[in-house]
């Protein structure tokens, strides 16, 4: 009998079995329950749909049809409690909480990425560019040297401050693009700094062959870029204001690309960057004119977390400042052929 009680005991001691005390614990909560009857699917839908603003976009981004993206909209609207996407004048914009899931989102969906890929300690070299750059730079930089030697990662940011957020999140090292705020916690290299040329319709400004004048540029209806609740190149605007012109009387469209669209079929006139104007006039029937007013140049920096290591960054900035450098030359180049048939520009 007392053999059995020792033997009964020592089972006991060894046992890994949960008490009832603790089986409380182990159970999941409510928010956990409520995640696992969510498809994880739809997180790369939804950010889809917050960089690109547009669901037929969204579809070829990922690769679906519009239906089956509209659909995961639909759901993602009834689990967010929010619509995400509304029509608006100039087409479909983000709602407030839409805004604030653009900044988040994809950062966060960087950081899964990078899980699964469990390749995080030879991520090589991870940059990104502001979208508007990206067309003109992308297939120089994915050839030149800064990929030779270690893997080269590319990102897009619409906004300095996204931009500044996959920096703080290192989901990227460095970021090329423009801040009009100075942040402290980053530091940067001016890269290199361009003029402005403004974009008209091919055949609908005849402008006799010579460079407008100033009242005829002024009374020109001019495009104010605005993304994510932000001015793309603000001193185009500040300018224009300078010379009386009110943002009321600006054409507001939401990105580059559209608004050059909308320009190569109507009367209205873009300003961008000699480089932005590069791949815009080899892209669409649009001609380049020099502005017949002062704007100040736009500068394009390489930033970095401050005080972040890594004895290869000399060697990456100057680099990647070569590859965008030559890029940007010979846009301006091809700007130059342009508007050679304006003698005075």
């Amino acid at each position: 009998m007392e053999r059995q009680q020792e033997s009964k005991y020592a089972k006991g001691a060894v046992s890994h079995e949960p008490s009832d005390a603790t089986a409380p614990m182990l159970q999941p909560t409510p928010f956990d329950a409520r995640l696992a009857g969510v498809d994880l699917n739809l997180l790369v839908v939804l950010e889809a749909l917050l960089v690109c603003r547009n669901v037929t976009h969204a579809a070829r981004r990922l690769g679906q049809t519009q239906p089956a993206v509209s659909r995961a909209l639909a759901r993602l609207r009834e689990l967010l409690r929010d619509d995400l996407l509304v029509r608006s004048s100039t087409g479909l914009k983000l709602t407030s909480r839409g805004e604030h899931l653009a900044q988040s989102v994809p950062m966060t969906m960087a950081h899964v990425r990078e899980v699964i890929s469990s390749r995080r300690v030879d991520h090589g070299v991870r940059l990104s560019i502001n979208a508007s750059l990206a067309p003109a730079l992308l297939p120089h930089l994915l050839q030149s040297s800064a990929r030779k030697n270690e893997p080269f990662r590319i990102n897009t940011h619409k906004s300095p401050q996204e931009g500044f957020s996959q920096l703080r999140a290192h989901a990227v090292d460095y970021m090329l693009g423009t801040a009009t705020v100075d942040e402290p916690d980053f530091e940067s290299e001016q890269v290199f700094a361009e003029d402005f040329v403004t974009l008209v319709a091919f055949e609908r400004h005849q402008f006799g062959g010579i460079r407008p004048s100033e009242s005829h540029f002024l009374d020109l209806t001019h495009v104010r870029l605005v993304e994510n609740g932000s001015e793309t190149f603000p001193q185009v605007v500040d300018t224009l204001m300078s010379y009386g012109r009110r943002r009321s009387q600006l054409f507001e469209v939401q990105d580059v690309t559209s608004a050059a669209l909308m320009v190569s079929e109507s009367a209205l006139a873009l300003t961008v960057p000699r480089s932005v104007a590069g791949w815009l006039t080899r892209t669409l029937r649009l001609s380049a004119l020099l502005p017949p007013i002062a704007i100040p140049q736009q500068k394009v920096s390489m930033y970095w977390l401050a005080g972040a290591s890594g004895t290869t960054r000399h060697r990456v900035i100057n680099e990647i400042g070569d590859a965008v450098r030559t890029v940007v030359a010979q846009d301006q180049a091809y700007i130059r052929i342009l508007r050679s048939v304006y003698p005075d520009a």
